[in-house]
């Protein structure tokens, strides 16, 4: 179930976050740059939807901006984001007069609460270790939900955004434990494959 709405500025990318992943942005288009100082000057958040196939797609997600990294002569900024909310757009306006950037009606995603199932911590435990041998701590999932277990999988953002569109965490995690089976199914063969060709 959704919550709020309310309308706050867009900064369409390429680009999908998870809520808590964080990514630097080099601002350098004039829109984005009046974006970027009205949301600073406002102690405000964007939004950023997903932009994919020469569309701006359904769902995206609300991030704060966390540090002005760099300011150049020419007035490109690098600015460090976080990811904080996911949202659904009710209604997109490519262009809000008199800003030069965009806007959106968007509608909150319900904050998932629930931590992951036994059964996702169980497959994650097992990538991480088959994939990077790293193990977790016991307790490491109590603090968590299942887009903090989405943030250790190398997901690409098209994958990010199916994970977005899932509307409860129960479907979140129908989507993300078939994936996780694959790519320890993928490593492990890759990895008998190498042990093959040295022992041959």
């Amino acid at each position: 179930m959704a919550t709020q709405q309310l309308t706050i500025p867009m900064f369409p990318l390429n680009l999908v976050l998870l809520p808590g992943e964080t990514k630097t942005l080099h601002i350098f288009e004039e829109r984005y740059k009046q974006l970027v100082a009205d949301c600073l000057l406002n102690e405000a958040h964007f939004g950023i939807p997903f932009f994919h196939q020469n569309s701006i797609s359904e769902y995206g997600v609300e991030v704060k901006i966390s540090n002005i990294i760099n300011e150049h002569p020419n007035g490109d900024m690098d600015i460090a984001i976080e990811a904080i909310s996911v949202f659904k757009i009710i209604e997109y306006s490519q262009v809000l007069p008199p800003k030069l950037y965009g806007a959106a009606i968007i509608q909150y995603e319900t904050k998932i609460l629930e931590k992951p199932s036994h059964e996702l911590q169980e497959l994650t435990k097992e990538y991480l270790w088959i994939a990077q041998q790293k193990t977790i701590p016991v307790d490491a999932f109590d603090h968590t939900n299942v887009y903090g277990v989405a943030r250790l999988l190398d997901l690409s953002s098209p994958e990010k955004y199916e994970l977005l569109k899932a509307k409860t965490a129960v479907q979140k995690e129908q989507y993300l434990k078939p994936k996780i089976k694959l790519f320890i199914f993928l490593i492990r063969t890759e990895n008998e494959l190498k042990s093959k060709f040295v022992l041959n």
